[in-house]
């Protein structure tokens, strides 16, 4: 079965962000993309005939929104992320013996 080829805009979605998308159709489709700076080229070959194409590339672009917007969260709430399990890391430690 022929993939399906599309660009994505290397501005808007970053290399890694596409291939943590990218990721979510392994099961279904063969995966491959080229990276530049111009522009990411995905190609989505179906594993299976019975694998539904319809709308493929509006599904991905749509999940490769949803990890842009997952990486800002993410870099935004870091430090809360760190402080966080640093308490929970404080909470869990040992004491000394009870007396």
């Amino acid at each position: 079965m022929a993939p399906v080829r599309f660009l994505m805009d290397a501005s808007l979605f970053p290399a890694d962000v596409l291939a943590r998308t990218a990721h979510r159709y392994t099961g279904d489709f063969f995966v491959d993309l080229a990276c530049s700076d111009n522009g990411h080229t995905v190609a989505l070959t179906p594993k299976h005939q019975d694998v539904g194409i319809t709308d493929i590339e509006g599904r991905f672009r749509n999940d490769a929104l949803d990890e842009r917007l997952r990486e800002r969260i993410r870099a935004e709430t870091t430090d809360l992320h760190v402080s966080l399990a640093q308490a929970a890391l404080r909470q869990a430690s040992p004491r000394g013996p009870s007396r």
